[in-house]
């Protein structure tokens, strides 16, 4: 394993999302709609870092995810590594150095991973019918996990982007 200054400044970041999770995800729900954290940490790093994203990160932090949470184990982890490859690909092909797009693939995969964790709770027999699980599971909670998206994906894309540039600026170019 190569350990670089990007590399640590992932792994802090998801320390720090599993203590936000756990810490102040509960206290600002509303409703019944909590804020999903890790989520949209997985989501930002496979953005931020297309090419770089593995699948340890976002399964690791999807079982935490189930762990905390009263769902089946193993489902959110199943969704996370999904969205993050997929997260990561849209953006490697549609990346067009604006910020429209990785908040776009951003706001696509928390509602899809939702919705997806809406229709595994219903055939579970966990949710009671399909519009409870739209209206008050998927919808409002990936509107919020957008919220948090939006905020950290400037901040990572930033801290990410320095490290990437340093790199580049230290390597030399043969052509």
């Amino acid at each position: 394993m190569n350990v670089t200054r990007e590399n640590i400044i992932v792994a802090v970041g998801a320390v720090v999302a599993v203590v936000l999770q756990v810490v102040v995800a509960p206290s600002i729900a509303l409703f019944s709609a909590q804020p999903n954290v890790l989520l949209a940490y997985v989501l930002v790093v496979a953005i931020v870092r297309p090419l770089e994203a593995g699948p340890v990160l976002p399964f690791v932090l999807g079982l935490v995810c189930d762990l905390l949470g009263t769902g089946p184990v193993g489902g959110m982890a199943f969704l996370f590594v999904l969205a993050s490859f997929a997260a990561s690909r849209a953006f490697a092909v549609l990346d067009n150095d604006t910020v429209f797009m990785p908040l776009t693939i951003l706001v696509a995969a928390t509602f899809a991973v939702e919705m997806l964790y809406g229709a595994l709770l219903m055939a579970l027999g966990l949710a009671v019918n399909p519009i409870d699980a739209f209206l008050y599971r998927a919808l409002p909670c990936s509107l919020y996990d957008c919220v948090v998206g939006l905020v950290l994906y400037p901040l990572f894309a930033r801290l990410l982007a320095a490290g990437a540039q340093e790199r580049e600026m230290h390597t030399p170019r043969l052509r």
